[in-house]
């Protein structure tokens, strides 16, 4: 996992090590549809997932490098349980919340042309991180009894595609884009809402991961804004 501070470190000292130039930071939404070997395995599953990007953008030259955080919960389960504890048979809630973090370095080429609309390609590469986590508790906002990691697996990956700039009405304030991304890894195992069961007689939890390359197809909606250092 030791790209994943490097990255994390690089895209928060970007600021400070580009100091006379303009710096570009997105916050942008992705939803993803399973494809190939991963529809075949989880069929119609949503992947939303939340993006913050920072850009630097090369003077004179329509080039952005930077890096790319992603958030996303594609799945979360609730239940309720009397059986958890052999010295109690208090009725808790369980709460269990499959989640997704990536992190990928950026380069996009943007097209220079005079039109509203510009458009774009873009390469990503860096790594995907799956976990799930689970809350035992009595009610939904009272603390929990347990809390831990019941599964994890990472993998590297890659996306590319492109997509469209959409200037403000005044262009120096930002710009809207969307873009449609490929996003494929190696095989990595996660959990999915059903992959996980509770056995009464051991009261232990079981796991059953499901295990595939990584390949969604992403269309994201976003918002860029400027930050020009120089000022």
């Amino acid at each position: 996992m030791r790209i994943i501070p490097v990255l994390i470190i690089g895209w928060l000292l970007l600021p400070f090590q580009l100091q006379a130039q303009d710096l570009l930071y997105t916050l942008q939404f992705n939803g993803g549809m399973p494809v190939r070997d991963l529809q075949n395995k989880v069929g119609t599953l949503f992947f939303p997932e939340l993006n913050l990007a920072g850009y630097y953008q090369a003077p004179f030259k329509p080039i952005e490098v930077g890096i790319n955080l992603g958030y996303s919960i594609y799945g979360t389960q609730v239940e309720r349980r009397n059986d958890l504890f052999a010295s109690s048979n208090q009725d808790l809630r369980i709460r269990r919340n499959n989640n997704l973090l990536t992190f990928m370095g950026v380069f996009r080429y943007t097209f220079e042309l005079d039109a509203r609309v510009i458009p774009f390609i873009e390469v990503q590469m860096g790594a995907n991180y799956f976990y799930t986590r689970y809350k035992i508790r009595e009610t939904r906002f009272a603390e929990p009894f347990e809390q831990g990691r019941d599964f994890s697996d990472w993998v590297l990956g890659y996306r590319g595609g492109g997509g469209i700039k959409i200037p403000f009405k005044n262009p120096q304030k930002g710009y809207s884009e969307i873009r449609l991304l490929y996003h494929e890894s190696g095989p990595v195992s996660f959990l999915r809402r059903q992959d996980t069961s509770f056995d009464p007689n051991t009261r232990t939890f079981d796991y059953h991961p499901t295990r595939s390359p990584f390949q969604l197809l992403q269309l994201g909606f976003g918002l860029v804004i400027p930050i020009n250092l120089e000022n």
